[in-house]
């Protein structure tokens, strides 16, 4: 047994290992990091993907913002060109914000790049080991579906 596997007894050290492995494999300066944008309006983004055109009040419950505050979040991130607002069709009352092309564009390039490290991380492994990690990821899959333990 390695150093490493031997180091890896608990979640915490598991998690450091992993968290270690990122920080090696890193590649340049992203487009979404050049664009100086904060932990918050990144996370803006990928709700808005989960669950397409979203309220202000909702995203703001999403946020834990009060209005205003998640009025200016989207505001900055609507002038770097990722997200719109629109008034519903239905109900010209409510405002809308959307993604735009350059918004999925961007978290196709962040989910693109986590990939790539992945296959550089992973491709040390032989077949039988990625198996092994394949099978031991199944189980951290099927054991988060069904809720804590």
């Amino acid at each position: 047994m390695s150093e490493l596997s031997s180091d890896i007894a608990n979640t915490d050290a598991v998690i450091q290992a992993i968290s270690g492995l990122w920080e090696q494999g890193g590649a340049d300066v992203p487009e979404w990091a050049a664009q100086e944008l904060t932990f918050g309006q990144v996370r803006l983004l990928f709700l808005l993907s989960k669950h397409g055109p979203s309220p202000m009040s909702r995203i703001a419950e999403w946020l834990g913002v009060g209005l205003p505050t998640a009025s200016g979040t989207v505001e900055r991130v609507e002038r770097h060109g990722l997200v719109e607002r629109r008034h519903r069709v239905d109900d010209r009352r409510v405002v809308e914000c959307q993604l735009t092309g350059a918004g999925r564009e961007l978290l196709e390039e962040i989910a693109g790049m986590q990939r790539d490290v992945l296959r550089r991380t992973l491709g040390v492994l032989n077949e039988d080991e990625l198996r092994e990690l394949a099978r031991l990821v199944s189980i951290v899959v099927e054991r988060t579906k069904a809720g804590p333990a």
